[in-house]
């Protein structure tokens, strides 16, 4: 009987949204942590359209870069040694939040262009990982997470693009 009160109370907007979030993890690489993030995201779940959710991730996309970018900064002043390679760091993410920012205007008119300056992004990542992936320090080590996680993201960006006709 709880399982069947659950289902009656699932909301018509919760099965829509959940229709689109389908419709873009199933062009992510990492569906599971596409499904499980989306899922998970209250933006993301209220959805109304496969549009609006793509501005959504993006916006995800473009929030997460400002944080990453930060903790780039702070640590650059922090860490004297590695002051170089986190201000490059932190200019590469300003560069990723650039190109998402572009992408969100062009989604509309062009999902083909956003999906390119998203996948941009893609090389930016992995410039930043070769700037500090062979370093041992905790800053290093965590920004090397933060700039995994940021992968993530930017791959589910990807998928709302090509769910789009990108």
């Amino acid at each position: 009987m709880a399982v069947l009160s659950e289902i009656l109370l699932i909301s018509p907007s919760a099965l829509t949204s959940t229709k689109y979030i389908d419709a873009i993890c199933q062009h992510v690489e990492n569906g599971t942590f596409c499904m499980q993030m989306l899922r998970t995201y209250p933006p993301a779940v209220s959805a109304t359209d496969l549009f609006s959710l793509a501005n959504i991730v993006i916006n995800l996309g473009i929030s997460y870069a400002n944080n990453t970018g930060g903790y780039a900064a702070e640590t650059a002043k922090r860490e004297p040694t590695l002051k170089a390679q986190f201000n490059s760091c932190q200019h590469e993410y300003d560069g990723i939040q650039l190109y998402l920012r572009m992408a969100r205007g062009e989604l509309k008119e062009s999902p083909m262009s956003a999906n390119y300056d998203i996948f941009r992004c893609t090389d930016i990542t992995m410039y930043v990982k070769d700037l500090v992936g062979g370093n041992r320090d905790t800053a290093s080590k965590t920004f090397m997470e933060m700039t995994l996680q940021m992968e993530n993201l930017i791959d589910v960006a990807i998928g709302a693009t090509v769910a789009l006709g990108g």
